[in-house]
């Protein structure tokens, strides 16, 4: 009978330390893969305002094939293209002449964007121009 309760008590739940070694693990992988996901995140949200200004540019660019000259509003988005949806994460400004134009897109201070980095590249800033120029190069190519 004494030994039935003792296979009995082994077979039941786990120890504290078997616990303490899974919830080790746990915080190993947690702190591996956290870092990175905030990482895939930022690039993700600098993609789309890298989306935003080729969309900016495209319009500057119809506006341009249209009227001979590049709007002199600096308001974004232009009256051709559709607005873009509000973001909390980037703006966006442009420098206009009739003949050039420079698109800014500049990351929301307190968002999680002002942080972004490709290499030794900051990305919290990017822009495009009326010749194509896009800086910083390294955010573009990611």
């Amino acid at each position: 009978m004494n030994e039935i309760l003792k296979n009995r008590r082994n077979c039941l739940g786990f120890s504290l330390l078997e616990l303490l070694i899974v919830v080790a693990i746990v915080a190993i992988i947690s702190a591996i893969a956290f870092p990175s996901y905030n990482r895939y995140i930022r690039k993700s949200r600098r993609s789309e305002a890298m989306i935003n200004l080729v969309k900016f540019q495209g319009a500057y660019e119809e506006y341009n094939a249209q009227n001979n000259t590049y709007p002199a509003s600096s308001t974004l988005p232009p009256a051709t293209v559709p607005p873009i949806p509000s973001t909390t994460y980037y703006s966006y400004t442009s420098a206009t002449t009739s003949t050039t134009y420079t698109i800014t897109a500049t990351a929301i201070a307190g968002s999680s964007q002002v942080n972004d980095t490709e290499g030794n590249t900051a990305c919290s800033t990017m822009t495009i121009d009326n010749i194509g120029n896009q800086s910083p190069t390294a955010c573009w190519t990611q």
